[in-house]
């Protein structure tokens, strides 16, 4: 889950990220270069703006020097001339605003402004100190001097001009030319460095900016230049306007978007092919699921469908075993035969026993044997069965005991438990005839739905494991493909019947449960069992109900059997016991019988599965007229098929054929001897 977190939202997160840092880093080189190409395009602006300024203001005064030569060579100047020569100075240069003659005592003798302002000879000179001091450098110098900044007697902002000039005949006197910023620096910048705001600076007071001007922004490229003018120091300043900033930032801002749309697919496309992978992965671990799944329900089925033959093939094997067992039975107690015939029909006895050890392994494998489950816990068991071990297995197997000291609890039948660990137990020793180790393991578990897909019918949640490894030869796939199929084995022929696994599946299934197995040539085999796990108490061990004194009676009993010998010999067993038999072969003559002599009839024993009327029809029947008539059934399936089928409950009185003579006399002792024995309900 955290993997695919991962692949599915970080990783795509992490490679927008990246692109949108390699976007921001391209647009943060082309805005570096773009404010270097600004900053190289106004810093030549304001080299141009100054030189501009320095030659346009030369040009502006050098008329007033030419003038004060040409009027110190005439020697003899008059008014009317003066006045000429200021008017041709002035119409050439607009940006005068006034010339003067000033005399050396700093009066105006004489000015020429332009309209509407009148001239008004001799009046004095309505100048401040500072244009005083500038008059007296002039005269003490000689050369000409440009005044700072001054506030104009006719308005507005300007500074002065002034040229000494000393005629031969007359008194020295000043040329003085009147210049106001605006007016001049608007003729000298009007074509010039249209996409910027000027503004010009005479020591540290701004006396022009253009007109529309917006003061620089904090990142706006602003440079400065020094323009020389006489002894002054003028600085232009210039500033790029918003419109050049805004079309040359195009570029970077396309940048920017086209990097975010890249960022956002790169993320996009990331996303959507790690959820297809992330997807594919899915499919296949549902597909593989599916696969498990459906190998192990072909395999229950071929399991269930083998049970059921073998089921059949049980039921029919023990009614004949039920007549040779008891013929051969019968034979040994009704006379001495000789010792040949006596050793003859041990043999059968014999032969009859292990058949029917055999269809009880059948019957496990079609999970219809008789289940007693009870609550315990597997540390006890084992250790029990632990105790019998050294000699079964041999003094060069180790045996090692991993018991979970905080194991939960189970309900099943301790003896099929038991019967299940010895088999897996004999079946580990033989795969290590040189020796090895032998593993007894308990642990809880929690299962999950992935692993409840591998067992058909098997539900997820908390379990108690119950497994048996070795470090036997193990087995191939090919092999264990088949270990859990009936009468397959891989020991040597009489060695084995190929039920051990197969019946060990049946148990554990028909508890609930689920086994599994892993083994690899080399490196031994490993067979688990899953039990759920329960959290009733552990029961308590009853005290095993006393063994009647004796075998023998004489009340009636109704026997209902539609097997004839079958039926028969169980009548024979019921009368050399001393008890009355009336027989019956099907439901309806049963059903007559008690109708016509219930009152005499102590006990009803009757097959489970009968043509016509089931074993439970019959009794609910019969109920109705001899309410408190104990039951006995019996059959040659089993008490739990029975009960799993719902045709008996829980707890019956029941006999599992093949039964001696012995076996049916205490069982019916059993009942009739208990006085708490009531009528089995036939709900």
């Amino acid at each position: 889950m955290r993997e695919s977190v991962i692949h599915r939202l970080l990783l795509p997160a992490a490679v927008g990220l990246i692109a949108v840092i390699f976007a921001l880093n391209v647009m943060e080189r082309l805005l570096m270069q773009q404010q270097a190409q600004v900053e190289a395009a106004t810093k030549a602006q304001a080299v141009f703006v100054k030189n501009k300024i320095e030659s346009v203001l030369q040009a502006r005064t050098l008329p007033l020097e030419l003038l004060g030569r040409r009027w110190e060579i005439r020697g003899e100047i008059n008014d009317i001339d003066m006045e000429s020569d200021a008017a041709l100075v002035m119409s050439g240069l607009p940006a005068y605003q006034s010339l003067e003659w000033v005399d050396p005592t700093f009066h105006v003798r004489w000015a020429s402004r332009k309209p509407p302002a009148d001239a008004t000879s001799g009046a004095a000179l309505v100048y401040d100190s500072a244009q005083t001091a500038a008059l007296k450098s002039v005269a003490a110098t000689g050369r000409m001097t440009v005044s700072g900044p001054l506030n104009l007697p006719d308005g507005g902002r300007g500074f002065l001009v002034c040229v000494p000039f000393r005629p031969e005949l007359n008194p020295a006197g000043f040329i003085i030319g009147v210049f106001r910023y605006r007016d001049l620096f608007d003729s000298i910048l009007q074509d010039v460095a249209q996409d910027y705001w000027v503004a010009v600076y005479d020591g540290g007071d701004e006396v022009y900016v253009r007109t529309g001007a917006v003061p620089p922004q904090k990142n706006t490229p602003a440079q400065a230049e020094n323009a020389q003018f006489g002894q002054r120091t003028l600085q232009a300043r210039i500033w790029p306007k918003s419109e050049k900033l805004g079309y040359e930032s195009i570029l970077p801002q396309i940048t920017f978007v086209g990097g975010m749309i890249m960022a956002l697919w790169l993320a996009l496309t990331i996303y959507m092919a790690e959820t297809a992978k992330l997807r594919n992965k899915k499919l296949e671990a549902e597909i593989i699921g599916r696969e498990q799944a459906e190998e192990a329900l072909r395999h229950a089925q071929k399991m269930e469908a083998v049970g059921r033959l073998a089921g059949g093939v049980a039921h029919d094997f023990n009614n004949l075993l039920m007549v040779i067992q008891g013929q051969a039975t019968l034979s040994l107690r009704s006379f001495f035969p000789g010792e040949l015939l006596r050793r003859n029909l041990e043999s059968i006895l014999r032969a009859a026993e292990r058949a029917s050890t055999l269809t009880r392994q059948l019957l496990a494998l079609s999970r219809k044997q008789v289940l007693q489950p009870k609550v315990l816990n597997f540390n006890n068991l084992v250790a029990q069965v632990a105790e019998f071990l050294p000699p079964l297995i041999g003094e060069d197997i180790r045996l090692v005991m991993k018991l979970d000291p905080e194991l939960g609890r189970v309900s099943a039948d301790p003896s099929q438990v038991e019967q299940v660990l010895m088999n897996l137990v004999v079946n580990a020793r033989d795969a290590m005839p040189d020796g090895g180790e032998l593993t007894i393991q308990t642990a809880n578990v929690h299962l999950d739905e992935t692993s409840a897909q591998r067992y058909p019918g098997f539900r997820p949640g908390p379990h108690v494991t119950l497994a048996v490894k070795d470090t036997g030869h193990g087995m191939d796939s090919e092999t264990l493909s088949h270990a859990f199929e009936p009468f397959f084995t891989t020991k040597e022929r009489n060695k084995g019947t190929g039920l051990g696994l197969s019946t060990a599946y049946g148990i554990v299934e028909q508890s609930g449960g689920a086994i599994s197995i892993s083994s690899e040539p080399g490196f031994g085999t490993a067979i688990t069992m899953y039990f759920p796990r329960t959290e009733e108490p552990i029961e308590e061990v009853r005290t095993p109900e006393p063994v009647p004194a004796t075998l023998e009676g004489s009340e009636t009993i109704l026997v209902v059997e539609d097997d004839d010998a079958v039926r028969k010999m169980t009548c024979t067993f019921l009368t050399i016991k001393g008890y009355k038999v009336v027989e019956a072969s099907n439901a309806s003559d049963a059903i007559e019988i008690v109708t016509r002599d219930g009152k005499s009839i102590a006990l009803l024993l009757t097959d489970v599965v009968m043509p016509g009327m089931k074993g439970r029809e019959l009794v609910e029947q019969i109920s109705k007229i001899c309410e408190r008539l104990p039951v006995l059934y019996m059959s040659a399936y089993t008490e739990d098929a029975a009960v799993n089928s719902g045709i008996l409950d829980r707890g019956t009185a029941f006999i599992e054929k093949p039964f001696g003579p012995d076996d049916l006399a205490a069982k019916i002792r059993e009942l009739l001897g208990s006085n708490a024995m009531q009528q089995p309900s036939a709900n």
